[in-house]
């Protein structure tokens, strides 16, 4: 089935879509037609993307400013698109966050907005879009997990936890839809040049890590969106990441483990100078 129907646009519907990957892939679908719906807490920034993205690629931008930690705010977001009649053919499950502490130190109320996103409402989303693709015969969603999914944890952090629900998660919806027409795909970036460690309060982090660890966040995107197309399960983005993947699913665990240790005592003895 082509991409882009004769008779209407695709919509494609992006979670924090502000910045970062989430804002390229907006763009990317963009540039391939597909109308917008895009969502995020920052309002003034989400609605800055929205107006430069409508005015390089003439599509439509909607924008529906949304704290997914509130676990209302999914079924909010779709009862406005409903009741505009708004069909949303494709998903992009790429808001999250990351916690600055750990589970035993940080405020629970954090952990707990932290979960919402991380391990909830993504899920909600997929539950709310998929039915109505898979009775339209045409859909994809793609779930922006990362390369943490198959590591393992960081000490007394959530992240990799969480990428690996997402991960596990989407591989079994693919399995459920085979045949209907709708994709789903984990999309498993590494380390990647946005906002995310800004707002941890590592930006210098690019800059004590080797340079080639790092990717740009169109490449990203145009990788993920290339593996959504052609339904695969999971695409790890990037030769290097692609090359770690292999490491990490030979290495023995313990190997793993203490080499996670030394590396996060050494990037933290790197942030006291």
């Amino acid at each position: 089935m082509p991409d882009v129907p004769s008779n209407s646009r695709r919509t494609a519907l992006v979670t924090g879509a502000s910045a970062g990957i989430g804002e390229a892939f907006a763009e990317h679908l963009a540039s391939r037609g597909h109308d917008l719906v895009l969502t995020a807490r920052r309002a003034e920034v989400l609605r800055d993307v929205a107006e430069r993205i409508q005015r390089r690629h003439d599509v439509d931008c909607r924008v529906i400013p949304a704290d997914l930690s509130d676990p209302d705010s999914p079924r909010r977001i779709f009862y406005e698109l409903a009741r505009d009649e708004i069909e949303v053919d494709v998903l992009v499950n790429n808001a999250g966050l990351g916690l600055r502490k750990t589970l035993l130190t940080q405020e629970w109320r954090e952990v707990a907005d932290f979960m919402e996103v991380m391990g909830v409402a993504w899920l909600h989303f997929m539950q709310l879009a998929m039915p109505p693709m898979i009775e339209r015969g045409w859909g994809r969603v793609a779930n922006i997990a990362s390369l943490a999914a198959f590591a393992p944890e960081s000490p007394g952090s959530l992240y990799s936890g969480v990428k690996a629900q997402m991960l596990t998660t989407s591989r079994g919806m693919r399995s459920a839809v085979r045949g209907t027409g709708v994709h789903v795909t984990a999309v498993c970036p590494g380390y990647t040049h946005t906002e995310f460690h800004a707002r941890l309060g590592i930006a210098d982090l690019a800059g004590r890590m080797p340079r080639w660890m790092w990717q740009d966040r169109d490449e990203v995107v145009a990788e993920g969106w290339r593996a959504c197309e052609r339904n695969r399960p999971v695409v790890v983005t990037g030769t290097v990441n692609k090359i770690l993947r292999g490491v990490l699913a030979v290495t023995p665990a313990a190997i793993v483990e203490r080499q996670m240790l030394k590396s996060v005592a050494a990037v933290r003895s790197r942030g006291r100078h």
